[in-house]
């Protein structure tokens, strides 16, 4: 398998930081999804930085410049007399007879670095801390941008993908979840329709879209779907939760096709409100409903964990992508149900005028 070169790993750097020029970040992307080294390094680039997510930056006191410069003095005037008992130490070496001149040599001229001050060593530190105390803030911020425009470009895919399989209606209407029924049983490989993931892996299933574009790339619980075609045409669902990490408009056998007509809300982030529901299937298998979950302030308010609760990106009919930071849309919450408070998993909106993106 032929390792990329120089310039095309620039390009992948490009794309994920969204740095470069244009030009340079389209050739990233389609680098990405047509050469699996490119896709690989794109894969551990992303999670070798995951991690940066978890540390908790705190920011530089303004006093911080005043304490060091304090300190470093306090640590000078305190190795004043051990520098001056170092350096007795070293003239009595000098004067011991040495067995032969190389030994010599190598007494006479200790190892500078290894004697350095300790006031050397906090310097370099203090500069460290300043340094860090810039640029950390600063990289947290393109790493964020980097996801949010990741997002948006795989939500993109998406659209593209429901607009190819646009005047195949009838494929998609067998997907539909009917009225009354489950509609958050994901992974769930019967005959009946008891998820409402079933229609945007109809888009995977049948080629139209690789199943890694459902993975936001903010979502830390998520695992990109990598199972090879000939499997993914014998299921009927995405294998698990883990491996879709965005909600879709509730379509059932009530609604009307929601990529046809006005322009509306398809797809976004994942909904925060269902987010702590068990979808193991040893626990749907014995009933067709969850645990009840009761709208609170909490529920009603929190934005999607994609992007740390920041807000989410939204996805339109007409192909277009929204960044928002609040759930209202035209006086609309788009994960929850106008007028209701209490959740089992077989609600469905009063009207088309109510998105609810789920689960």
């Amino acid at each position: 398998m032929n390792k990329l070169t120089q310039e095309q790993q620039q390009l992948i750097l490009d794309f994920y930081f969204r740095c470069g020029e244009q030009d340079d970040i389209e050739r990233g992307r389609d680098l990405i999804a047509s050469n699996h080294e490119a896709s690989r390094l794109y894969a551990n680039l992303e999670m070798s930085l995951t991690d940066l997510d978890h540390i908790k930056y705190e920011p530089c006191p303004d006093n911080l410049a005043d304490l060091t410069i304090a300190r470093l003095k306090l640590a000078a005037k305190c190795t004043t007399s051990s520098n001056s008992r170092l350096h007795q130490l070293l003239e009595q070496q000098r004067e011991v007879p040495l067995p032969s001149a190389q030994s010599a040599r190598a007494i006479s001229h200790p190892k500078k670095n290894f004697f350095r001050p300790a006031f050397e060593i906090l310097a370099t530190a203090a500069s460290i801390t300043l340094i860090a105390g810039i640029l950390f803030p600063s990289f947290v911020s393109l790493r964020r941008h980097a996801q949010q425009n990741t997002c948006a470009y795989n939500q993109g895919q998406i659209s593209k993908a429901f607009s190819s399989l646009a005047s195949n209606d009838g494929a998609l209407a067998s997907t539909r979840v009917q009225a009354g029924s489950p509609w958050w049983k994901i992974g769930d490989q019967g005959s009946e329709t008891q998820s409402n993931t079933r229609y945007p892996f109809h888009l995977v299933k049948q080629g139209y879209i690789d199943g890694r574009m459902f993975v936001c790339p903010g979502d830390k619980q998520a695992k990109c779907l990598t199972d090879t075609p000939a499997h993914l045409g014998q299921l009927n669902d995405f294998p698990s939760r883990s491996n879709i990490s965005y909600s879709f408009i509730l379509w059932h056998d009530k609604n009307s096709n929601p990529f046809t007509g006005s322009r509306r809300i398809i797809a976004g982030d994942l909904n925060p409100v269902f987010r702590k529901i068990l979808f193991q299937q040893n626990t749907y298998r014995q009933r067709d409903e969850f645990e009840q979950v009761l709208l609170d302030e909490e529920l009603k308010k929190i934005l999607s964990d994609n992007h740390r609760c920041r807000g989410q990106n939204i996805l339109y009919s007409d192909g277009s992508i929204e960044f928002t930071k609040s759930r209202i849309i035209n006086g609309d919450d788009i994960f929850t149900i106008h007028g209701v408070d209490i959740y089992i998993g077989r609600e469905i909106p009063a009207s088309v005028l109510d998105t609810f993106l789920t689960p």
